[in-house]
């Protein structure tokens, strides 16, 4: 299958934060606001969440439920076992790689840039600083947990701010892929949080984009909105099908049936659980420095 999938996705945490590398500096902050806050990114001055940064976070997903390669890791201090690492035979590809690539090859899904829905007025938010971690084992996944409240605005030592997106902040992208088979873009659904239940369609989790994740940052809900594919037809010729509402739902638990069937070897199903349930909400609140 060729064709597009229409998201939305909302934040449910209580802010987002992408990072533009950039930031804003206020000299005139007399220490009762904050001087200096990392911008969020924008393309053309507008508020924006990269496609780049929707696949790397989902990438790395899919990395964890079909068992593939751990693409990114830091040679000098993590260490992976030889059935983990990177692909270098692009004969001999892992499920994750066979979607989205790797060096010298062009991968089959991407995600367009995510704009938000109306009107954002984005907050200047207090968070505890950024710590390089200690463990570099396994992969790392943070749980979504309660933002700490730091109503003092004024600069402190090992604290910065951050631009974010608040709570209930909707955006809309795409998700664009070529020649997939129904099993590989179920594989696609279960990372974007979803799951069947009984033939039905359903949440399962909350995916995390964007920084700041240790500070209990960026969880979204990903919403299907409509689905675009051309298909063959026994003629041989191809077709244009258009879904929306129900009938979206229906055809990603088609696929996500197709994923789970252990022949395609894509969908490693105790990963799968294991993942759900770290994604879990809680109900306590994320440290408010240093942890």
């Amino acid at each position: 299958m060729t064709g597009k999938l229409e998201l939305t996705f909302t934040v449910v945490s209580e802010y987002l934060f992408v990072g533009s590398g950039a930031y804003e500096f206020d000299p005139n902050h007399n220490n009762q606001r904050p001087d200096v806050w990392y911008t969020f990114y924008r393309r053309n001055g507008q508020i924006c969440v990269p496609g780049t940064s929707i696949k790397g976070a989902i990438r790395a997903i899919v990395e964890a439920i079909s068992n593939s390669c751990i693409s990114q890791f830091r040679r000098s201090r993590e260490k992976v076992d030889k059935d983990h690492e990177p692909c270098r035979d692009q004969n001999k590809l892992c499920p994750a790689c066979r979607l989205f690539g790797m060096t010298g090859l062009r991968g089959r899904v991407h995600f367009s840039d995510a704009f938000p829905e109306g009107q954002v007025r984005p907050q200047i938010v207090k968070i505890g600083e950024l710590w390089e971690p200690r463990n570099y084992s396994g992969r790392k996944f943070y749980e979504v947990k309660r933002v700490p409240q730091l109503t003092d605005k004024r600069p402190q030592r090992n604290f910065r701010f951050v631009e974010a997106m608040s709570e209930g902040t909707c955006f809309r992208a795409t998700l664009h892929f070529e020649n997939l088979s129904e099993a590989e873009l179920g594989l696609m659904a279960y990372a974007l949080g979803w799951k069947t239940e009984k033939g039905t369609f359903d949440h399962a989790f909350t995916p995390k984009l964007g920084g700041a994740k240790p500070r209990c940052f960026g969880a979204v809900k990903f919403d299907p909105a409509r689905l675009t594919v051309w298909e063959v037809q026994k003629n041989g010729l191809l077709q244009l099908r258009m879904l929306e509402g129900d009938a979206v739902g229906a055809k990603l638990v088609r696929c996500m049936e197709a994923a789970s069937r252990p022949e395609t070897g894509l969908f490693h199903e105790s990963s799968w659980r294991r993942l759900v349930e770290g994604y879990q909400e809680k109900t306590d609140t994320c440290p408010r420095e240093m942890y």
